[in-house]
């Protein structure tokens, strides 16, 4: 196993602690992080993100399904479960109350490393199938 592996593990282990400062703290000062949820460009954007996450979503746990490591670039396959306890704020701005739903879903990450930190992340996962587990979508549609 190589540094850069176990630093992104080491990541996974902070996400699901709670440790959205020391998760940030993983990435480079200019690291960019791209999801489906919108992209944060440094450090302290990438904290802001993680900590509305945390607030949306406190209960959770990544587990890593496959794991990928050529030279600096780590793809993976990996799980999600969370618990939804707290407001959803939207791209827009907008909040949305507390479901109280748990919802499980499969992504995948590509990380690019750089000098033993995340200096770009791509996370990949289904807006729609975490909207009908949380019953946000019309007439209680699910996907």
């Amino acid at each position: 196993m190589s540094g850069n592996r176990d630093e992104y593990e080491r990541r996974i282990q902070l996400y699901n602690a709670g440790d959205v400062e020391g998760v940030a703290n993983s990435f480079t000062e200019d690291g960019i992080l791209v999801t489906p949820a919108g992209t944060a460009e440094g450090r302290a954007a990438i904290l802001e993100f993680l900590r509305g996450d945390k607030a949306a979503f406190p209960e959770r746990n990544v587990t890593i399904d496959v794991i990928v490591e050529q030279g600096d670039t780590i793809a993976t396959e990996y799980t999600s479960v969370v618990t939804n306890t707290g407001p959803l704020v939207m791209p827009d701005g907008t909040e949305l109350p507390p479901t109280g739903k748990r919802i499980e879903t499969k992504g995948m990450e590509l990380v690019h490393m750089r000098d033993g930190k995340i200096a770009v992340h791509h996370m990949y996962w289904d807006n729609m199938a975490v909207a009908g587990q949380l019953g946000l979508l019309p007439g209680g549609a699910t996907t």
